[in-house]
């Protein structure tokens, strides 16, 4: 049996002062340090083998607080990433709503159908969750790992896993900052045991 846990990471300034990060990068506010101290203490006393961390920033700093100083190896993978947004990276929501209104409600309402120049599409971040999961299970047949990644891509990633189309993907629980999602590997079966899990912040 393999489980898997997935975590988004912890709040970053560009969080707050909501802009679109992608493959940019704020840096994690104080809360954002609280926040993945807390999910450390959540996950102290649980074996993890391994730590695969999107190779953004804000992402491996959210690893490096949660491993602390356990001796658990932290694998940066590009294909963890963000979806990449393009010309909208660094902009505020409201900007870009009132400067591209078609393309900001299809990206929210109808991602099966987005489709821009700059950047990636939907579906191309589903491709790149589907090769990173598969990447793992085959590297580890059993135990326990823990994958730090970002809000969007774990939403498509959980999608995949629970076959899902990508035109109901954003019908599903957002993911908080540091949020937990079990997911179990038995015989080929994956079960979500639970998801976008914050009572680590609550204490």
């Amino acid at each position: 049996m393999l489980t898997i846990y997935l975590t988004r990471h912890g709040q970053t300034e560009w969080n707050v002062q909501k802009r679109m990060q992608g493959w940019g990068n704020g840096e994690l506010t104080d809360q954002g340090r609280q926040d993945a101290q807390a999910l450390a203490k959540r996950l102290k006393d649980i074996p993890i083998d391994a730590v695969y961390s999107s190779s953004s920033k804000r992402a491996y700093e959210t690893a490096e607080i949660i491993v602390g100083d356990r001796e658990i190896p932290i694998i940066k993978d590009d294909l963890l990433r963000e979806m990449h947004f393009g010309d909208w990276e660094g902009r505020t929501r409201d900007e870009i709503e009132r400067e591209y209104p078609e393309d900001f409600k299809a990206f929210w309402e109808t991602p099966h159908l987005f489709n821009r120049d700059d950047g990636e599409v939907f579906s191309q971040v589903q491709e790149r969750a589907k090769l990173a999961f598969q990447k793992i299970i085959e590297q580890h047949k059993e135990g326990t790992v823990l994958v730090v990644s970002h809000s969007i891509f774990l939403r498509v990633l959980i999608a995949y896993i629970r076959q899902l189309p990508l035109e109901k993907l954003f019908t599903q629980t957002p993911l908080g900052h540091t949020s937990l999602t079990k997911v179990v590997i038995k015989d080929d079966l994956h079960h979500i045991e639970f998801e976008g899990d914050i009572s680590h912040l609550n204490k």
